[in-house]
């Protein structure tokens, strides 16, 4: 059976992507049948003291791990009392920009990229204003030249993730942006839970690993985070759908360049066992703030306790 015709690309940057990034015309890696079993006898363990700690302090409740909570594992502290999040500038410019290429990659590619910027703009405008702590009613309240500057910057990286990203909608294959992942371990008892920016995902099923998930990002690099959260997505795709992603990879939109990483089982077992140590904190948490361990860092500038903790460095 013949494959997907090949994207169509109308940049060097669009064909590196198919060849580089996509692999294009690559085999794809199989996968040992065991690789999931493998994966959660790593969290074994840690399920089940979740389990007993739940039951001890009668909750019912499923404890929900993230990326946001699998990078706030340095400190107790940090996990129980982060600074709630703020809307500024350049989080709302990425969060509008990840809309506007949303759109983009849902069929909006045609488009101008400042219509798609200004409808982004408004469809986020416009969910939730009335909630004084959503990105609705922070845009609501810009001045129009301050409107008009961001969505010209959100078109700016909206035109630089074309130049980069081509037209995927081509037979075969399919590409799903900001799609919710879930699954669950220990019965119901912990839920894993993310969002990837992009999964293109091949419409073979021959047990091969065939799925690229991409994570977009429009600010300063961020290294290691960047890299446990993608190895997250990774995971969860994997637990999920009992096959792994073949490669997961950073667009940085700005700069046009793509990080990536291989399917790798010693990866994924690492990703693993954070969420055992997620798990395993949230167990010892759960008694009340006596069981916390605190560590000073950098995550410090992140926690309320700051002022008053006695590990935090001082400011």
């Amino acid at each position: 059976m013949a494959g997907p015709a090949r994207p169509p690309t109308t940049t060097a940057a669009q064909a590196r992507l198919v060849e580089e990034v996509l692999g294009w015309g690559a085999p794809r890696p199989s996968v040992a049948p065991d690789l999931v079993e493998r994966l959660l006898a790593r969290t074994t363990a840690a399920v089940g003291a979740w389990l007993a700690a739940r039951e001890a302090a009668a909750r019912t409740a499923p404890l929900v791990v993230t990326k946001t909570r699998l990078s706030r594992l340095a400190c107790d502290g940090l996990q129980r009392d982060p600074e709630p999040y703020v809307h500024a500038w350049a989080n709302a410019r990425g969060t509008l920009a990840h809309a506007a290429i949303e759109q983009d990659v849902d069929g909006a590619r045609g488009e101008p990229a400042e219509r798609v910027a200004a409808a982004a703009w408004h469809r986020l405008a416009s969910d939730r204003p009335g909630d004084p702590t959503s990105l609705a009613s922070w845009l609501n309240v810009r001045p129009p030249d301050e409107r008009d500057r961001m969505v010209g910057e959100v078109a700016g990286l909206l035109a630089a993730f074309r130049e980069v990203w081509p037209d995927l909608d081509v037979p075969g294959l399919r590409v799903v942006a900001e799609g919710r992942v879930r699954t669950h371990l220990g019965g119901r008892a912990v839920r894993l839970q993310g969002v990837p920016d992009l999964m293109v995902t091949s419409a073979a099923r021959d047990g091969r690993a065939r799925t690229l998930v991409v994570d977009l990002k429009t600010g300063m690099p961020r290294g290691q985070q960047e890299r446990d959260e993608l190895r997250f997505y990774a995971l969860l795709l994997t637990l999920r759908d009992g096959v792994p992603p073949f490669r997961w990879a950073t667009l940085h939109v700005t700069e046009g360049r793509v990080e990536a990483e291989d399917l790798s089982e010693a990866v994924l077992a690492t990703a693993a066992d954070r969420v055992a140590d997620a798990i395993l904190q949230a167990a010892r948490m759960l008694p009340g703030p006596e069981a916390d361990e605190l560590r000073g860092g950098g995550w410090c500038r992140g926690c309320r306790r700051r002022s008053d903790c006695p590990v935090a460095p001082a400011e």
